[in-house]
């Protein structure tokens, strides 16, 4: 059994269709939750840490104390209201986000009790889930396989809430506490502050982050192809990795999430990162055929 601990925010989600249509669900870390739940079975142990606003702490509970292979004591009721992101989708797929409300940051001794595993799961949800100094002493005091998604942390925010892509503050020293790292195309450009046209351009500045001490970075492109760079005989290799084509995209929301979920449990069975990549685009695809959480359960029936 592999014990997986998840830090980052579950979110309330408002999805707005481009049609006008609009859905509630949950978000955030808990498409982490279900996804390595209904994935990984009887061969993992998830450990949630996050902070949960009252206004949502009962309906969440419930909704996760069947999972038998999920310890809910990371989760802690705050006196604040949840975080609620309304997501809104044009017609090519592109999202703009808007934050309502926030829970407090993660510190230190809430994570401490969980850092006796074998991965430990950043994931940015709001960007704000725990400040730098306590994602440093994660790594000073873990042995664990830490998995960055960057995700949200190259997020600003407006006082109306609004978000905007901008490169964070000491981005170098964030992502340096990784040893995987996740991001999409566009944040790999907002890191870099420039286009990257060809695959020479990815690699070269993939190796950059590869210098900082990360392993593996994992760039994911939405229905176009990601791309896998790593470190072959100590120089930077990047390489294309295709996306399974599917008739009809329902909704995007929670892939990243669903796609590192499916990363790290074929990668802890297999230690082969190119394939959990290829693993994982399949997971991500197949989820984009229906919208919320309610189906993820489906995601049970893929084969790793």
């Amino acid at each position: 059994m592999f014990n997986i601990t998840i830090i980052g925010t579950i979110n309330k989600d408002t999805i707005i269709f481009p049609d006008g249509r609009a859905k509630q669900s949950f978000g955030g870390i808990l498409f982490n939750i279900l996804a390595l739940s209904y994935l990984g079975k009887d061969r993992v142990k998830i450990l949630p840490v996050c902070n949960l606003g009252y206004d949502l702490f009962p309906e969440v509970m419930a909704y996760l104390e069947d999972l038998r292979n999920v310890d809910l004591s990371g989760i802690t009721k705050v006196k604040k209201k949840n975080n609620h992101a309304f997501l809104y989708y044009d017609k090519i797929g592109e999202r703009k986000e808007v934050l309502r409300y926030s829970v407090p940051k993660l510190l230190f001794k809430d994570i401490k009790p969980f850092l006796k595993s074998d991965v430990i799961l950043v994931n940015f949800i709001s960007g704000f889930d725990l400040s730098l100094a306590t994602l440093k002493k994660i790594r000073k005091n873990s042995d664990a396989l830490i998995f960055m998604d960057l995700h949200s942390l190259t997020l600003g925010i407006k006082k109306d809430g609004k978000r905007f892509q901008r490169p964070p503050s000491r981005w170098k020293e964030w992502i340096s506490q990784a040893d995987i790292l996740q991001l999409n195309f566009l944040e790999l450009l907002t890191l870099a502050k420039k286009e990257l046209k060809t695959l020479k351009a990815i690699k070269d500045f993939g190796e950059k982050i590869l210098n900082l001490g990360v392993k593996f970075i994992l760039v994911t492109n939405g229905e176009k192809s990601g791309y896998f760079i790593s470190k072959y005989k100590n120089k930077a290799k990047a390489q294309r990795v295709k996306v399974p084509k599917i008739e009809k995209v329902v909704d995007t929301t929670g892939c990243g999430d669903i796609f590192s979920s499916a990363f790290i449990i074929y990668y802890l069975k297999n230690k082969e990162p190119k394939k959990s990549f290829e693993f994982a685009n399949f997971i991500a695809t197949q989820r984009c055929r229906y919208s919320g959480i309610e189906n993820l359960k489906k995601l049970s029936e893929y084969k790793r």
